[in-house]
């Protein structure tokens, strides 16, 4: 447990069971074929073909997982980058294969597969399924060019991380000492309690990134060209469209939250304003924002001490989430830093969670973050079917930032001195700051550039540059160089619309901590049973279970502006902090 190291072996025991579980999906692949000249005339042959595919797509699912899995473990070896590879190719190629189950479904009509639902009670477990089929039917498009293009986005994001790691940020001198920054310490440097690290740290790395911003905007555009091309032959009228139509969600959703975060805009640029004042800098520049209010109490954790943290954080969840906590501990999350890895990732994949733990508080808050994650994948996976197991994305969100939640009122709470209890207010404002008004800022660049025919480097800056402006407001100083902080935004390539999940989560996530804590009419049972659930059914169905709906996003703003006022209140004893 001091190292929190992985045990792939419940996936696969070694690389050769792996090689020969990709040839047992291409065999299966193969005999599947035979199926494409046979008519669904029944209940059975129906029941067959789902099997059938659900089956293949598991295994496919596993051999995807752990390809990737092992290539973040090891990104330098030859032998990771190439199972990672197997596994994106063959999960490709079994999407495209079985294609024509759903096409013959189609071809069937609800009617009479909702009569052959009657009939046969062993196809109940994909009813949701089937009605969510003729639901997106019209997108489900046989089309050479959408495989093409997949594959296309899956080489660029290939360049993309293959440019991110070799990048040479460059050196800079601390104390007459030469350092190189890699993405590995950058964190470490542009934190610093120093300004002039801090200023040296942002200059040499946003001038790498300057430098090679052409590169990353082209990988950039042919992404986008690609989605927006097969977003269009799958008849969606956008990339937007098509990212929330699996879930079901209106798209008004995101100019809704865009709004109610507009709104609230004040509130951080309040507390940029309070941060100046602490850290007693007249203006603050981009590279001051991340440096913690700690009053330099240099609050370090060994894994040992997070873990112990993290249990007595999650409590209030009650015994049965403790103990999947407890399980996934052994074998399930990969912490321990080392070269080879990854160096400025962190996810989670099935139960599986990666990061690098350097023992800051961030390692702490990432940690607990992704054990929300894992844990409600592990209760879905045994309390719903494969095709059911995995949560949604905006569902899984909440699950991971209640965590967060609770980590930061247990330390708050805990806290021994002032100093204490300003450092951790302030986390829980910068969680915010990060997780609701960045991500929304992330959200909006990325509207505006899907809006755009082509886009450069140029034309990214320049936007980049406007909304950084209006969501930071009067009190930042801005240079030139702060434009080209966009090639970090990960999400921007690998995924389309994914960051207003962040933000609905932490404003959900709040909601539901009230409820379960202060106003008790929420309780730990309901909410197993809502990490449990899986995505048997709408992500906003979902949220029924526990009580919560999308029409009240702008109540979690509440929690930010009482943390303001706790920081404020916090402050006075020592002469107010506002003028």
């Amino acid at each position: 447990m001091e190292k929190l190291e992985w045990n792939l072996s419940e996936l696969f025991k070694s690389e050769t069971d792996f090689y020969k579980e990709v040839e047992k999906v291409k065999i299966l692949l193969s005999n599947v074929e035979k199926y494409k000249k046979i008519a669904i005339k029944n209940s059975e042959t129906l029941l067959k073909l789902l099997n059938i595919k659900w089956n293949i797509k598991k295994l496919s699912n596993n051999i995807l997982v752990y390809g990737f899995l092992r290539y973040y473990k090891n990104i330098k070896s030859e032998e990771c980058i190439n199972m990672k590879k197997v596994g994106e190719s063959l999960n490709n190629l079994v999407d495209s294969s079985l294609k024509f189950i759903d096409c013959k479904i189609i071809e069937l009509g609800q009617e009479n597969v909702n009569n052959f639902i009657k009939e046969n009670p062993s196809l109940k477990i994909y009813e949701f399924e089937l009605n969510n089929l003729f639901r997106i039917q019209k997108h489900i498009v046989d089309d050479e060019k959408i495989r093409l293009n997949d594959d296309f986005i899956s080489e660029q994001l290939v360049l993309y991380n293959n440019l991110l790691r070799d990048i040479e940020y460059g050196t800079i001198t601390i104390d007459g000492k030469e350092i190189k920054i890699t993405s590995a310490n950058f964190n470490k440097y542009i934190t610093s309690r120093d300004r002039e690290t801090r200023r040296k740290t942002y200059l040499v790395v946003d001038e790498a990134f300057k430098d090679r911003s052409n590169d990353f905007a082209d990988i950039l555009n042919s992404i986008y060209c690609c989605r927006k091309e097969n977003s269009t032959l799958e008849n969606y009228t956008s990339v937007l469209e098509k990212s929330l139509f699996e879930e079901n969600i209106d798209t008004n959703i995101i100019n809704d939250l865009i709004k109610i975060v507009n709104k609230n805009l004040y509130l951080i640029q309040k507390y940029i304003q309070q941060k100046s004042i602490l850290l007693n800098i007249d203006k603050l520049c981009i590279y001051d924002l991340g440096v913690p209010l700690d009053n330099n109490l240099k609050i370090k954790y060994t894994i040992s001490e997070a873990i112990e943290i993290i249990k007595n954080a999650l409590k209030p969840l009650g015994d049965d989430y403790l103990s999947v906590v407890d399980l996934l501990l052994n074998g399930h999350i990969d912490a321990l830093s080392d070269d080879n890895k990854h160096q400025s990732i962190t996810f989670s994949w099935l139960d599986y969670s990666f990061l690098n733990f350097r023992g800051s508080y961030n390692d702490v808050k990432n940690l607990i973050h992704e054990i929300g994650h894992i844990v409600n994948y592990y209760l879905s996976k045994n309390n719903q079917p494969f095709i059911y197991g995995d949560s949604t994305i905006f569902i899984g969100e909440i699950a991971s930032i209640v965590n967060e939640i609770l980590l930061n009122k247990y330390l708050y709470e805990n806290s021994k001195t002032e100093e204490e209890k300003i450092f951790y207010l302030s986390k829980e404002i910068e969680n915010y700051f990060i997780s609701v008004f960045k991500q929304i800022m992330y959200t909006e660049l990325e509207a505006e550039l899907y809006s755009e025919e082509n886009i450069d480097s140029q034309l990214i800056s320049k936007k980049y540059s406007e909304l950084l402006k209006k969501y930071y407001g009067d009190s930042i100083i801005y240079d030139e160089l702060f434009k080209y902080e966009w090639p970090r935004l990960g999400h921007l390539y690998r995924h389309s619309y994914y960051q207003f999940n962040y933000a609905t989560g932490l404003l959900i996530a709040n909601t539901l901590v009230k409820h379960l804590l202060i106003d008790k009419i929420l309780t730990k049972e309901k909410y197993i049973e809502f990490l449990s659930a899986g995505c048997h059914d709408y992500s906003l169905e979902l949220l029924k279970i526990i009580g919560i709906n999308l029409n009240n996003l702008s109540d979690g703003f509440e929690a930010l502006e009482q943390d303001i006022k706790k920081l404020d209140k916090v402050l006075s004893k020592n002469g107010g902090l506002y003028v």
